[in-house]
């Protein structure tokens, strides 16, 4: 968003963490409006995303099951053919997983898996930064570039003095080099609280000598 906002002139477009233009005129617009006509009356027409996200983990018209941590996530199987190249080749007749109704996934964790899945249905992505992190590895396994870039929204949204050398960590074993340079100067520019969290003292030897030389190169120890 840019222009005038709450009083204040915003004169550099603005990043946002709405997921609708609707609520950022009806958070910031003064006065607060709508940009587009909202139809009042009762209309039972669903469109295809909105049907899609209601099927899922339905277990009335879903033909597979994947058990994760002992729970049971219900799907469409033509639907994850569709959106998703790993699950493509998964079901081709030649892989085993085609002739079962039942997947055992034991490589994720529930939370994680269970939003990967929905994903596929909705396009959107609603974890703690510390589950994204599981869902981060997943994505990057899956080959999944875009449900990737939306792992790396929520943990910079997410981020903490306690959690940011957690998710540094992450970013540099995931190979997420926006996410990692981000965290990289969030740890930076709060060196002195970073270093007395547990996280910073669990780290490898080798992490952490790369990081105090990268950080000394970017002005960090100034004697």
């Amino acid at each position: 968003m840019w222009g005038q906002c709450r009083g204040q002139l915003i004169s550099m477009p603005h990043l946002t963490h709405f997921t609708s233009t609707d609520d950022v005129f009806a958070c910031f617009a003064t006065p607060s409006v709508m940009w587009r006509l909202v139809c009042m009356e009762h209309d039972d027409f669903m469109t295809v995303s909105e049907a899609l996200r209601k099927e899922f983990d339905s277990p009335e018209t879903t033909d597979l099951k994947f058990s994760v941590d002992g729970k049971c996530i219900h799907v469409h199987k033509a639907v994850l053919k569709i959106r998703c190249e790993h699950f493509r080749s998964m079901f081709r007749s030649q892989w085993t997983e085609d002739q079962q109704e039942v997947i055992e996934i034991s490589q994720f964790s529930y939370p994680v898996y269970r939003s990967f899945l929905q994903f596929l249905y909705t396009d959107s992505v609603d974890l703690p930064p510390e589950d994204a992190i599981g869902l981060l590895d997943l994505a990057t396994s899956y080959c999944e570039n875009h449900l990737k870039r939306l792992c790396q929204q929520i943990i910079k949204r997410g981020i903490t003095v306690e959690n940011a050398f957690t998710l540094l960590s992450a970013a540099i074993r995931y190979d997420a080099e926006d996410l990692e340079e981000f965290c990289f100067k969030f740890c930076v520019n709060h060196l002195t609280q970073v270093t007395q969290t547990e996280a910073f003292w669990q780290v490898e030897g080798a992490m952490l000598k790369e990081f105090i030389s990268r950080a000394s190169r970017s002005g960090a120890f100034k004697n």
